[in-house]
C-alpha cells in the first residue's frame, strides 16, 4: 500500500513534469542542444555539473545540500547523507522520510524493515510516523501480515 502510493506520487510527478520522461507532448524526444530548456532550467545544470549525485529515490544531493524532489531538506548533512529504502534516508543527526525529519528517530539504531515499516530501539513507524503503543522489540512485518491475514 505504502509502495503503491509513492509510486503513484512520483508518476504523478513525472506526468506534470513531461522533461523527466525525456519527451514532449508530442512525443518528440528532447534535444538538449535546442531551446527545450528555460534560462532557470539551463543555469541550474550549468551550476550543478557534475557535483550533484542523483539517486533513484526522489534524493539528490550536491556539494551544499540534500534534496528531495527537488525541494531542499533544511539541516541535512551532504557528507553523511545516506539513502536508505522504502523512502528513508539518514545523516549522522536525523532520519528522514520522503525528505521530511523523523522527530525522536534515532540515527544509531534505525533500521528500515519492509513495506513503509522502520524501527529503532525505542519506536516504530509506518511511512514515517511513530506507531504509538508499539514496541520494536517484539515487532515483525511477517508477524503483522499473520495478524492481519495479509
Amino acid at each position: 500500500m505504502a509502495s503503491a502510493l509513492i509510486y503513484s506520487v512520483l508518476l504523478c510527478f513525472l506526468i506534470l513534469n513531461q522533461k523527466g520522461l525525456g519527451f514532449n507532448a508530442e512525443r518528440e524526444l528532447y534535444d538538449d542542444s535546442s531551446d527545450s530548456f528555460d534560462d532557470e532550467e539551463r543555469e541550474i545544470i550549468e551550476r550543478a555539473g557534475s557535483n550533484t549525485n542523483h539517486f533513484n529515490s526522489g534524493y539528490t544531493k550536491d556539494n551544499f545540500n540534500v534534496y528531495y524532489m527537488g525541494q531542499k531538506i533544511d539541516g541535512a548533512s551532504t557528507m553523511s547523507f545516506q539513502i536508505l529504502t522504502y523512502g528513508y534516508a539518514k545523516d549522522n543527526w536525523s532520519v528522514y522520510y520522503i525528505g521530511r525529519k523523523i522527530p525522536g528517530a534515532s540515527v544509531m539504531s534505525f533500521q528500515v524493515l519492509s513495506g513503509g515499516y522502520a524501527k529503532d530501539n525505542w519506536s516504530v513507524y509506518y511511512m514515517g510516523r511513530k506507531m504509538e503503543g508499539v514496541s520494536p522489540n517484539s515487532f515483525s512485518v511477517n508477524h503483522l501480515r499473520r495478524e492481519l491475514n495479509y
